[in-house]
């Protein structure tokens, strides 16, 4: 019998999990911001949202890569289409996290 070996998926976990941080931080800044300009209020709590969906997909990646990969991958875009600037270190930890899990054997 031929065994499959399986490839470590914990530096998806981790990028994962530090994008996940990232945009909390960046998402409740947005809600800190939002004291000033009332509109950004929503847009912090849709990052706050996208990034717990990071985080869930990250500890999913174990499980099933594919599927995990997707789910990081739409919650980056969903980050950086929420809070734009305050993003970019979450969407790119996030981003290169789903990559790894949908291209890695």
């Amino acid at each position: 019998m031929v065994e499959e070996t399986q490839s470590s998926r914990t530096l998806e976990l981790v990028l994962g999990i530090i994008g996940g941080i990232f945009g909390l931080l960046g998402g409740l800044f947005a809600i800190f911001f939002s004291v000033f300009a009332s509109e950004v209020l929503y847009l912090g709590i849709s990052a706050v949202l996208a990034s717990i969906l990071g985080i869930i997909g990250a500890v999913y990646v174990q499980r099933n890569p594919r599927n995990a990969g997707l789910i990081l991958i739409i919650s980056a875009i969903w980050l950086l289409i929420s809070i734009s600037a305050f993003a970019i270190p979450g969407t790119v930890f996030l981003g290169i996290s789903g990559v790894l899990a949908l291209i890695r054997k």
